[in-house]
């Protein structure tokens, strides 16, 4: 040890008696803390020994965290209002706990963060974070930016190249009339570099927490941050790091271990967790069982090794979970076990180190007079970038309105770059006023972003519109029904089938149908909305798809020719998978969605599930679909009428009709059903006393519809007109209680006049006010059918394309004939069921 270095050690400071000791020494770039710490100082004997408790690693640390876990979720939770997200929160925090705000005051940051209690915090948290990166890595798919068009490509290209150009161009202007030193040129340049990147996993962050991930806007966003992450912010930074390396054989090795390192992980790490997967998912045959401990060690000598080449221990955890395959199982149950303290724990105190490293005093009291010109050149390096990826937006031919959301969104920023700035903090490529001023210019930037995404996008305003699609148009002007019906498992296929049939396609009159399997998102960075034959193969959603695929086809291949069907899978969180519902209701001209109730009945009737997401999912798909809406309650396991593809189908449906567009809707679909020769439908039409010599109806198409099927009572034997005489509610119940175990299936409509006589004293209480009074009362256990509860939306009839309109059947064509018609033959890609191969 040098002179120097020891007349430091000679004046240490000291903490309590045989606590600790501490000084400056001369580090590997600057002069930092050395601090000595005594033994047997982990854990406090207690106050009541006379021992500070705070004084000792355990406590402190404990204290530590949970003050920056208990500040960060109050702050998160006063930005709520603000559309923040928890990055800016502990940030936030980091920064009101530093030398900025409460820091301040020596006495409290010797207390609550003395030089020994860094060390420990910013190990455990730099662990967390490690974990962290290795997550969302593993959350990315690397066959998405094989999937990025041009339109992405020069989006993304566009937002890097732009600011990172001009911002350059700025700094050598400035530097060259200004005369700025040497050192400012370079902080500026690098926090130029970084003010330029966009992170995908930071972007697919930010989309998920707005809700907009699997919106149109999203998808393009997420192709977008890949393509400026992939092709050039990583070029960018292999570039940099090449040029400020020394140019020695040293150094060279060193690019060549770290290459090395990347290959070792692809081809010799991830075949062999593949491999160790499927191994244990066999012999367990549990799909969700991982090899998790040979992850944790494979993660750990990744890590390691990229310490030990240079590099921090997150890029080794990183490209090791990008090599591993995202989603179900490996990153689902690996997301599961890790989150909880990697990203809930821990990483909430890396992020706030950061902001403990902020202190606006030192930018106020710098002597230097460069802290405007740097923060100027920042401004204009986002403000370009802004533009940069608007103008290349509006050059792809994207809406105004979503090119200005799309620049918003490009600008925002999260924990890839304030690890990054840290990292370059630590080893002075930045300065500390530079590094303040990133940190500053980044939340604010980040913050007001999200703020203006928030309220200048509506990712329904695509399918929202004032006329929409339904069944009561669709049954007027002779068009071709067309369902969507969504799925989350296969225990909704049966009861979906069953409906199919009973609603009963003919050559004559066919039916299409769409379904849509509803996946909550899990162990990955991006939403999916794909056909169900390009989906991953390797992916366990696929075998459930397939089952749900399988199913179907079976019903199809008995009604070849009037059935047709095309089938998705959607991936998404499920606070907004009602776009994708919403978005393909739209694309394939839906005149109906049939979405199962949140509720799941046990085969003794009674609630055996209740799923709230789903019910948010239903109460979404509600208020913005561009079509007709049925809530589906499924009740065919109570009685036994689970095996519809094997011979139990419905015999008896009944519609319940007390008024309203909604009764209309559902009579509508009703009169489909009577055409049907071997269904019994009645229809009880619930009438108050006053109201017998009085058919004063607000709707001339309804008064068309009764008639009609008064029509159909009187001509078949298996269709039956029903009147109920009721004077209020408790009447209106008594005749629906008295149903009983006659039908099958009963529809009714979700709104009706709640004025109406019919319905006096109903109206007060309702536990799922999504079904409309008479929906709610079908739910009770008290009933063992099924019910179709139907909303039609409000707003005109849309204008149907004629290519769907059925042709009129001429009486000589016989029932029996096998022509099909002719539009059906590619329409769109359809599955047809050749039976020779089956």
């Amino acid at each position: 040890m040098d002179k120097e270095n020891t007349m430091e050690l000679l004046t240490f400071g000291r903490g309590e008696a045989n606590s600790s000791y501490w000084g400056e020494v001369h580090g590997p770039f600057m002069k930092e803390e050395l601090v000595c710490q005594a033994q047997n100082m982990m854990t406090s004997r207690g106050i009541f020994m006379n021992n500070d408790p705070l004084k000792f690693a355990m406590p402190l640390l404990m204290l530590q965290m949970s003050v920056i876990i208990v500040t960060s979720r109050l702050i998160f939770r006063v930005l709520q209002p603000l559309k923040q997200g928890m990055i800016t929160a502990q940030v936030l925090t980091g920064v009101v706990l530093g030398p900025s705000f409460l820091g301040h005051n020596v006495t409290y940051m010797n207390m609550f963060l003395p030089a020994e209690g860094k060390i420990i915090i910013q190990t455990l948290s730099n662990v967390g974070f490690v974990i962290h990166l290795f997550l969302l890595g593993l959350k990315i798919d690397g066959s998405i930016i094989r999937k990025a068009g041009s339109k992405a490509i020069l989006i993304g290209t566009a937002s890097y190249a732009f600011p990172f150009s001009l911002g350059s161009l700025t700094v050598m202007f400035f530097s060259k009339t200004l005369g700025l030193p040497s050192d400012v040129v370079s902080c500026t340049s690098s926090a130029i570099s970084l003010s330029s990147m966009t992170s995908f996993p930071v972007t697919t962050t930010v989309l998920a927490e707005l809700n907009i991930l699997n919106s149109e806007l999203g998808r393009l966003a997420t192709h977008c941050s890949m393509v400026c992450e992939v092709f050039c912010s990583w070029f960018v930074a292999l570039a940099f790091n090449i040029y400020t390396r020394e140019r020695t054989m040293n150094s060279f090795c060193a690019l060549l271990m770290i290459v090395l390192l990347l290959l070792v992980i692809h081809f010799l790490f991830r075949p062999l967790i593949v491999w160790l997967t499927e191994r244990k998912t066999k012999s367990t045959n549990n799909k969700d069982v991982v090899p998790f401990y040979p992850v944790l060690f494979l993660l750990s000598v990744a890590s390691l090794s990229g310490e030990a080449m240079g590099v921090h221990a997150a890029f080794g955890a990183f490209w090791f979970g990008v090599s591993l395959p995202d989603g179900p199982p490996l990153g689902t149950e690996l997301a599961a076990k890790l989150e909880i303290f990697a990203s809930n724990l821990f990483l909430p105190c890396f992020i706030a180190i950061s902001g403990l490293q902020t202190n606006f005093f030192e930018i106020t009291e710098s002597h230097e007079h460069h802290v405007v010109m740097v923060e100027v050149i920042l401004l204009i390096t986002y403000g370009c970038k802004f533009l940069g990826t608007a103008a290349a937006s509006a050059y792809c031919n994207t809406q105004i309105g979503d090119a200005l959301c799309l620049a918003l969104l490009m600008c925002c920023q999260g924990i890839i770059e304030v690890y990054t700035t840290i990292v370059w903090k630590d080893a002075q490529v930045v300065d500390t006023e530079c590094f303040n001023l990133v940190i500053i210019t980044l939340l604010t930037v980040t913050g007001i972003s999200r703020f203006l995404v928030v309220y200048l996008y509506d990712p329904s305003k695509r399918y929202k519109s004032k006329s929409k699609r339904t069944i009561l148009n669709t049954r007027q002007q002779n068009l071709q029904l067309r369902l969507l019906l969504g799925l989350y498992n296969v225990e909704n296929v049966p009861s979906m089938v069953n409906l199919l049939e009973a609603t009963y396609p003919t050559r004559f009159n066919p039916i299409s149908f769409f379904t849509l399997h509803l996946v909550e998102l899990k162990g990955r960075a991006h939403a999916v909305l794909t056909p169900h034959h390009q989906m991953n193969k390797l992916d366990p959603n696929t075998a459930q798809s397939t089952h749900i695929v399988n199913a179907f086809q079976r019903f199809e291949q008995k009604y070849q020719g009037a059935l047709m069907a095309q089938h998705f899978t959607a991936a998404a969180p499920y606070s907004s998978i009602n776009n994708d519902v919403c978005t393909l209701a739209l694309d394939k001209k839906a005149t109906l969605i049939v979405i199962p109730f949140h509720k799941q009945y046990a085969i003794d009737g009674t609630v055996g599930q209740v799923n709230g997401p789903v019910r948010s999912i239903n109460l979404n798909v509600l208020e913005a679909a561009p079509c007709s809406v049925a809530i589906f309650i499924d009740r065919g396991e109570t009685e036994g009428r689970r095996s519809v593809l094997m011979t139990n189908t419905w015999q008896n449906v009944a519609v319940l009709f007390i008024g309203g567009k909604d009764d209309a809707e559902a009579l509508a679909l009703c009169m489909r059903m009577a055409e049907k020769p071997d269904l019994n439908v009645t229809m009880i039409h619930f009438r108050h006393k006053s109201s017998l010599h009085d058919e004063d109806y607000s709707d001339m198409s309804e008064y068309n519809l009764i008639s009609d099927f008064k029509s159909h009572a009187a001509n078949k034997g298996r269709v039956h007109y029903v009147e109920e005489i009721v004077r209020d509610g408790v009447e209106t119940t008594q005749a629906i209680s008295s149903l009983g175990d006659a039908y099958d299936m009963v529809l009714v409509g979700r709104d009706h006049d709640l004025e109406s006589s019919v319905l006096y004293g109903l109206t007060d209480w309702s536990e799922c006010p999504e079904l409309g009074v008479i929906g709610d009362m079908l739910t009770s256990p008290d009933f063992h059918f099924s019910v179709l509860v139907v909303h039609q939306q409000q707003g005109d009839s849309l204008a149907m394309d004629e290519s769907y309109k059925l042709p009129k059947v001429e009486h000589h064509q016989k029932i029996g004939d096998t022509v099909m018609q002719p539009r059906f033959s590619a329409e769109e890609g359809f599955t047809t069921i050749d039976l020779g191969k089956c």
